[in-house]
C-alpha cells in the first residue's frame, strides 16, 4: 500500500507541475527589444532575457520566427511553474544555442554551477529545435519539468547527441513530442531520474535508440537506478539500435507502445551502467515488431560484470504482440530471458513466434518447450504470419484485423483501460492483444 500511495503521489505531482498558477504573460518577437516591457505590442527580443526576467507563475509566449536558444537557470516553485511556450505550436524555430549556452545546446535547463543546483517547475512547450551542436533540449537536475509538443530533429553536429535529454531530475513529464534524425537517441532520460512519465512521443530514424533510460551510476550524484516510470502510447521506429532501452530500471511500466523497423531490439532490459537488474517491470499491451536481421523482440540480458547486482525478478509480460519476421531463425524470437530470473516471472496472453531463449541465446525453445520448461505463456497465441493479425503490415498499419488472432485473445488488466489511440478496453468480449483495440 505504501508503494501504491507513493506512485499515486508521484503521478499527481507530475501532472500538477504542468498546470500554471495565475501569473503574468509576456512576449518575445523577432522585432522586439529587451528594453521593452515584454507586452504583446512591445515584446522582448531574446529568449534569454525572457527566461531571466519572469517570476514564478509567469508565461512567456514566443511569436513566430527563428531564434537563438537560451539557458534556463533560475528555478520556479511548486504550484507556480514558469512556462516558455510558442504562441502557436510549430511556428517557432530554435536553430542555435543562446549566448549563455553551457553545453552547448539549443534549450538548456541548467543552473550556473554545472547542474548541482536544481532548476525546477518549468514548462517547455511547442518549439521546433534543430541544428544544435549537442542536445536539442537539455536539462540537468530539473525536477517537475514538463517538456511537451516539441519537435527535435537533426541535432548533434559535434558527435552523438540526443534530441531531448533529461538527466537527474525527478517527476518529469515528456509528452506529445516528436524527435527524429538526431545523431544519438530521440529521447534520453538518465542519471537516476525517478517517477517520470514519457507519453505520446514519436521517436524515429535516430542514430541510436528511440528512448534510452540509464541509471548511470558512473555519474556523481546518481544512485544508478531509474524507478517508477510510466512509458505509454509512444511510437518508436526505424532507429539504428533499439526502440526502447532500460539500463538499471525497476518498478516501471511500458504499455500501449508501438515499435517497428528498429535495427536491434524492440525493448532491451539489462544493467551496464546502472545498479540493479530489471525488476518489478510491467510490459503490457504493446505491439513490438522486429524486422529481418534484428535480434529478439523483448530482450533481457545479464552482464557477467554486474551479475551480482540485485534484480531480475518479478517481471510481468501480458497482452503483447511480440512478432519477429524471421519466424524460423534460431537466432531470432519473441522473448529472451535469463534462466535464474524465470521462477518469479509471469508471461502470458501474448501473440508470439515459435522461438524463445535464455542466457543470450545459449538455450533455445519452441513455444511448447518454453511452456513445459518454465510454465510461461500457457495462453499465448502462436502467429507465423503477421498479415493474419494486422491490417497492413507492409505499410506499417498495425491496427488489428477483425478476425485476427489478437482480437479478444488477451486478459483483463486493471492498469490498461484504453489503447494507444484512447479507445477504451475491452471493445469485445475480452481485451485484445497489442497496443490497438479493435473497434
Amino acid at each position: 500500500m505504501q508503494r501504491k500511495l507513493a506512485i499515486a503521489a508521484a503521478l499527481l505531482l507530475v501532472a500538477f507541475a504542468g498546470t500554471s498558477a495565475l501569473g503574468g504573460t509576456y512576449y518575445v518577437a523577432t522585432n522586439g527589444s529587451d528594453s521593452n516591457p515584454g507586452s504583446s505590442t512591445q515584446p522582448w527580443l531574446t529568449l534569454q532575457h525572457a527566461v531571466d526576467t519572469i517570476a514564478n507563475g509567469d508565461t512567456i509566449l514566443v511569436k513566430p520566427g527563428t531564434y537563438n536558444g537560451c539557458r534556463i537557470r533560475y528555478t520556479a516553485a511548486a504550484g507556480s511553474p514558469k512556462t516558455l511556450a510558442a504562441e502557436t505550436a510549430g511556428t517557432v524555430l530554435i536553430n542555435a544555442p543562446g549566448a549563455l549556452a553551457y553545453r552547448p545546446s539549443c534549450i538548456e535547463v541548467i543552473h550556473d554551477d554545472h547542474g548541482y543546483t536544481p532548476v525546477d517547475y518549468w514548462v517547455i512547450d511547442g518549439f521546433e529545435v534543430t541544428s544544435s551542436p549537442k542536445w536539442g533540449i537539455d536539462a540537468i537536475l530539473a525536477n517537475h519539468l514538463t517538456v511537451t509538443n516539441n519537435v527535435a530533429h537533426n541535432n548533434g553536429s559535434l558527435g552523438m547527441y540526443t534530441g531531448i535529454h533529461l538527466a537527474f531530475g525527478d517527476y518529469m513529464l515528456v509528452e506529445n513530442n516528436t524527435s527524429y534524425s538526431n545523431t544519438e537517441h530521440g529521447l534520453y532520460c538518465n542519471n537516476g531520474a525517478d517517477y517520470g512519465i514519457a507519453r505520446n512521443n514519436t521517436l524515429y530514424s535516430n542514430g541510436s535508440m528511440g528512448f534510452h533510460m540509464n541509471g548511470d551510476s558512473e555519474q556523481e550524484g546518481s544512485d544508478g537506478i531509474m524507478t517508477d516510470w510510466l512509458v505509454e502510447k509512444n511510437k518508436s521506429y526505424n532507429n539504428t539500435t533499439n526502440g526502447f532501452d532500460g539500463d538499471g530500471v525497476e518498478y516501471t511500466t511500458w504499455k500501449n507502445n508501438l515499435t517497428y523497423g528498429n535495427v536491434s531490439k524492440s525493448l532491451h532490459l539489462f544493467v551496464l551502467n546502472g545498479e540493479v537488474n530489471p525488476r518489478y517491470l510491467r510490459i503490457v499491451n504493446n505491439t513490438f515488431i522486429n524486422k529481418t536481421g534484428s535480434y529478439y523482440v523483448l530482450n533481457f540480458y545479464l552482464n557477467k560484470k554486474t551479475s551480482k547486482l540485485p534484480g531480475g525478478n518479478d517481471n510481468k509480460i501480458f497482452n503483447n504482440i511480440l512478432y519477429h519476421y524471421e519466424t524460423t531463425n534460431t537466432m531470432r524470437g519473441s522473448i529472451m530471458g535469463v534462466s535464474t530470473w524465470m521462477s518469479t516471472w509471469e508471461s502470458d496472453y501474448n501473440l508470439v513466434v515459435d522461438r524463445f531463449a535464455v542466457n543470450d541465446n545459449k538455450t533455445k525453445y519452441t513455444l511448447a518447450q518454453w511452456r513445459s520448461t518454465y510454465g510461461l505463456d500457457l495462453n499465448s497465441t502462436l502467429c507465423l504470419d503477421l498479415t493474419q493479425a494486422v491490417v497492413d503490415a507492409a505499410n506499417d498499419d498495425y491496427h488489428l484485423k477483425a478476425t485476427g488472432p489478437a482480437v479478444n485473445a488477451g486478459t483483463t488488466l486493471t492498469d490498461v483501460t484504453d489503447d494507444i489511440e484512447g479507445t477504451s478496453r475491452p471493445q469485445g468480449t475480452a481485451y485484445d492483444i497489442g497496443c490497438y483495440e479493435y473497434h
